[in-house]
């Protein structure tokens, strides 16, 4: 497949396949003077090894074979996801919208069961101020993080996350990173 410099599609499509490699790099090894490819994995039932040894040659002839021909179909799809179901759907009639009244209905259950669960768990009625003991109602539902964090921190009560893991030792000096490429196989 020859995709040109600015084929957006044939990138995409390029990719598509690159996502599901055959095979796994880190499990890969080459002997550049003998020319031989060697596959680590879990132990073969059948084998009783957990590697496979072979030609440079054999090797490419093997993952060819997961190469797909041209507009071969690799994914298909069953049951809820396949086409026939998606195109039955769409060829289902029209069901009536839900009144104003059975919405509202709806909500008010939804409601509801929200805090009827959290009273069951927390032994606490969530709807219920803590100071005064009056009904409270929601009349937002805040998810974004800095705005959490800007009332939060009004109220005194944000604590700052602390970093993952631990921080390098004092005095520890930074070790020079060194690049060994693999030979190219493909």
């Amino acid at each position: 497949m020859r995709v040109g410099a600015g084929d957006a599609e044939g990138r995409k499509s390029l990719a598509g396949y690159m996502l599901r490699a055959p095979f796994s790099l880190e499990k890969t090894t080459c002997d550049a003077k003998s020319g031989t490819i060697i596959y680590r994995s879990k132990l073969h039932a059948t084998l009783k090894r957990n590697f496979q040894a072979m030609p440079g040659v054999q090797w490419l002839q093997l993952l060819c074979k997961h190469v797909p021909d041209r507009h071969e179909h690799m994914v298909r799809y069953y049951g809820r996801y396949s086409s026939r179901t998606r195109g039955a759907e769409r060829e289902r009639p029209e069901i009536e919208q839900p009144d104003a009244e059975t919405t509202s209905q709806a909500r008010q259950a939804a409601k509801a069961a929200w805090a009827k669960l959290i009273r069951k768990v927390y032994e606490l009625d969530p709807l219920v101020c803590p100071e005064c003991g009056a009904q409270m109602r929601v009349i937002a539902l805040i998810e974004d993080p800095a705005v959490i964090e800007r009332i939060l921190s009004w109220l005194g009560l944000w604590e700052p996350p602390h970093p993952c893991g631990p921080s390098p030792p004092a005095g520890c000096p930074d070790l020079p990173l060194t690049y060994h490429p693999d030979p190219d196989i493909a």
